[in-house]
């Protein structure tokens, strides 16, 4: 950070970048655009790099702008908002962000829930998920560089300072098409599982595949036809081959109530997977940090 920074200009900056729109950010600071603009130009000269460029009608951060943003959010607000809002929180009013990492398939059924239970407690909160992460160690990377709330993966973070709460389960099933040449019914043998080709569901759990990391014997090596970390890819792909997707088994109900696809049970025993949610212990006394928890827990309950 650069000495004697004025605070103003990081909130500027802030609001800049999430409006990517200087007027927008001047309403929004209830303050001129050209003196948003000058603000922008300080800073400029200050780190020596343009921080936003024009795209089409808006504009967009430098790379630099988005690392920078990274790290100067969370004590900024900390800074704007005092330590007392961390230890009074009113959801109904609050205009808090929340940031979740996760990955895509878990998003799928988490966060329609939650926005509903937000919209309903909260509904000036913001919750932003990213879904870019594919393997638990970015997300861990994440959560000890406090660039997000809460991580929400299906392994907990076993390690100092961290704590972890397991939100639900789901069992995996087998999705394949309804005209599949081969098998039909509602039930699959080992053998018939084993000697079909498969679309493998590319995301792994301590450093195996999803399906291997739940079973406690060695399963037979399967037949690769596609991978993919798309959960719905590899339901959709089911639906118009005779390739086997072995997935979680609420995303594959959503995608079923098509007569596309037939669900049948694992043909070997095979645990669920777990869904946990992992945050830092310097969080304990924030309220608002608490109170997402805790919607995250009461949003989810229905889902194991």
């Amino acid at each position: 950070m650069v000495d004697d920074m004025d605070l103003n200009l990081l909130k500027t900056f802030d609001a800049v970048m999430k409006a990517r729109s200087v007027n927008v950010a001047a309403e929004a600071l209830d303050i001129s655009a050209p003196a948003v603009s000058q603000a922008l130009n300080r800073l400029r000269e200050q780190y020596n790099d343009p921080l936003f460029i024009r795209d089409g009608r808006g504009i967009a951060p430098t790379n630099f702008a988005v690392e920078l943003h990274a790290e100067v959010q969370e004590p900024l607000s900390m800074l704007l908002n005092g330590a007392k809002s961390r230890q009074h929180f009113d959801a109904p009013n609050s205009n808090r962000t929340f940031r979740i990492s996760s990955h895509k398939d878990i998003d799928l059924l988490v966060v329609p829930a939650l926005t509903k239970y937000r919209a309903e407690h909260a509904p000036n909160t913001t919750i932003e998920a990213d879904i870019e992460h594919v393997d638990e160690q970015s997300r861990h990377a994440d959560l000890r560089q406090r660039k997000v709330d809460i991580i929400l993966s299906t392994v907990p973070l076993e390690e100092h300072g961290y704590h972890n709460y397991k939100l639900f389960e789901q069992d995996l099933v087998v999705v394949f098409s309804t005209s599949h040449p081969r098998i039909s019914g509602n039930s699959i043998t080992a053998e018939q599982f084993f000697s079909e080709q498969h679309i493998l569901w590319n995301t792994q759990r301590m450093d195996s595949d999803t399906l291997d990391s739940v079973t406690d014997t060695v399963l037979p090596k399967r037949r690769i036809a596609y991978k993919t970390s798309s959960a719905l890819t590899g339901i959709v792909l089911a639906g118009g081959t005779d390739w086997l997707c072995v997935n979680a088994r609420s995303i594959a109900e959503k995608v079923s109530r098509s007569d596309r696809f037939q669900i049948c049970e694992l043909p070997f025993e095979a645990k669920a997977v777990p869904i946990y949610m992992t945050w830092h212990h310097s969080q304990r006394s924030d309220r608002g940090h608490k109170w997402f928890r805790d919607a995250l827990i009461d949003a989810t309950k229905n889902l194991n």
